[in-house]
């Protein structure tokens, strides 16, 4: 299919306007940084609102936030409003009517790149012995996820959306521009229709489970129409949206297809094309890299070659054995070979690319369930290349009428292969920090410092420290002094309370507000006029 070089760079402005539009400083998958209050915090009195900070933008529109306090009852809270960034959530509460207890934060919102992600914490107001903080989130927790039967039919929603718009594009562009009695064929109207269906059918599908998705709802919540607005709202909910008014004008050019012929209508086709292809781009782990714009332009590249690739092979399943035995229809079959040698290099460099930089590397790519589906994927794809040796090694030393089963067989994996990475969208490609008490041995003039400090994570944690003075552990000091800060994050020294618990074993307790590299000081005197510094970096996912 030819098209002129000015539909051409109004189909590209088009593409960079909707690339510009996904331009934001985040990374893959939202992770609470900190929280007002922290996690496992004592207060004095209740605060004033909730506040939620994240380490990457967040659809505020999507936003839930619930409190509970001890007995599971809710407390009404204000609606979920926007911080000093796009990253910071709060709502509004009456800190006064917060009675001294235990109380548990339920929060769930819908990062960048359109993932659904929940948490809970408990903290406590008043010093009084008010039960236990997991006990209470175990007990309120429930509702606080979709309802499986969501999940998988928005896993079967996306994987229709994207096989459609792959196969309806790809094998539209090698179709129109290929021998015409493949097009006059029933079969290939009745593919084309269907194709079309299911990039239609998945994308609206896709908008209305991720709204259902997002609220923690059932499958009747889908056809939730009050919901729709606020998910309309959100780039991922904007993404789909385009993508279902797209699949509508593709719609449109079915029915005047006789006019394929036309440059209007070979123009809009490729701006609808590559359109279509950005929303899935601009909606998935590429638009939570920074910065998004490069990110989504590589993975628009790959699901380009895919497109042609995987279009292309459809288009040669679609053709009757006698059309290869024609001049125009070897010259498709050759035209194919020569474009999928270009393709398929560009989908496995666009493809390292992408892991490398969501993965973070290759050491821990078996942590992660994306990770592992990632293996599953390979291993298809290098099958699925070893098959495409065999046609392209056909094809020079046969004819294309060879081809023909290799190609059928070639398609059916290439099916697998948009499956496998339909559902790689939904998976985080890295694994949750997991936090882990820290201990450290500290030395420094004889001193021997043994550090404890649990559980290792972001609100209170428990510290344990025993000294050793240079005269043996049976000679006393005389006091020992802690302190933190974050240096990172402009936090300044604050101390840490530490109550002898026996000879030279001392314990006490800091709260840690937010992640980060913290900086642990003790200063121990060991006699009226020697002292010793010793400081330990304490690692807080």
């Amino acid at each position: 299919m030819r098209v002129g070089r000015g539909r051409v760079v109004v189909a590209l402005v088009c593409v960079a306007a909707v690339l510009g539009g996904t331009s934001r400083q985040v990374s893959a998958h939202a992770e609470l940084e900190a929280s007002n209050p922290s996690a496992n915090s004592v207060l004095e009195v209740g605060p004033a609102a909730i506040v939620l900070d994240f380490d990457e933008a967040i659809e505020t529109p999507l936003t839930s936030v619930a409190l509970y306090d001890g007995d599971g009852a809710s407390f009404p809270l204000g609606p979920p409003a926007a911080g000093g960034d796009d990253t910071i959530v709060q709502v509004l509460l009456d800190g006064e009517s917060l009675v001294d207890g235990v109380y548990a934060v339920i929060w769930r919102v819908t990062s960048a790149d359109g993932h659904v992600i929940d948490g809970a914490f408990s903290f406590q107001v008043g010093t009084a012995a008010a039960g236990s903080g997991e006990d209470l989130i175990d007990q309120v927790r429930n509702g606080s996820r979709a309802d499986p039967a969501i999940r998988w039919w928005y896993g079967v929603a996306r994987f229709l959306s994207m096989l459609g718009a792959i196969t309806l594009i790809g094998a539209g562009w090698w179709l129109v521009g290929g021998p015409p009695e493949i097009l006059r064929r029933r079969r290939s109207r009745w593919v084309t229709v269907a194709c079309w269906l299911a990039l239609l059918v998945g994308s609206a599908a896709t908008f209305a489970l991720f709204s259902a998705q997002a609220v923690a709802g059932s499958v009747s919540d889908a056809f939730d129409t009050a919901r729709w607005g606020d998910v309309a709202t959100t780039q991922t909910g904007r993404m789909v949206l385009l993508r279902v008014v797209l699949a509508i004008g593709f719609g449109v050019l079915l029915g005047l297809r006789r006019h394929r012929s036309h440059g209007w209508w070979r123009g809009a086709a490729v701006a609808g094309g590559l359109l279509t292809l950005v929303t899935f781009s601009a909606a998935g782990h590429a638009n939570a890299q920074s910065p998004a714009a490069l990110w989504v332009s590589v993975d628009l590249l790959h699901l380009v070659a895919i497109t042609v690739w995987i279009g292309g092979l459809l288009a040669l399943c679609l053709a009757h054995s006698q059309t290869f035995e024609q001049p125009a229809g070897d010259r498709l079959a050759r035209r194919f070979s020569l474009a999928a040698s270009i393709c398929v290099p560009l989908i496995v460099a666009t493809g390292i690319a992408q892991t490398l930089k969501l993965a973070g590397g290759l050491d821990d790519v078996t942590a992660t369930d994306w990770g592992r589906l990632l293996l599953v994927k390979v291993t298809v794809v290098v099958a699925l290349l070893a098959i495409a040796g065999v046609s392209r090694w056909l094809l020079r030393h046969d004819d294309a009428t060879s081809i023909r089963r290799t190609v059928i067989t070639e398609f059916a994996i290439g099916v697998v292969v948009v499956g496998l990475a339909a559902g790689m969208v939904a998976l985080p490609p890295v694994a949750p920090t997991v936090s882990k008490p820290f201990e450290a041995q500290l030395t420094s003039a004889g001193v021997i410092a043994v550090l404890s400090l649990g559980p290792g994570s972001v609100g209170t944690n428990e510290v344990h420290l025993t000294v050793t003075p240079p005269g043996g552990s049976i000679t006393p000091v005389i006091s020992v002094t802690a302190r933190v800060s974050l240096p990172a994050a402009g936090i300044p020294v604050s101390p840490v309370t530490l109550v002898q618990d026996g000879a030279n074993h001392y314990r006490g307790s800091v709260t840690l507000p937010r992640s980060g590299d913290w900086m642990f000081e003790l200063v121990i005197q060991i006699t009226d006029t020697e002292s010793v510094l010793l400081k330990a970096t304490v690692p807080i996912p």
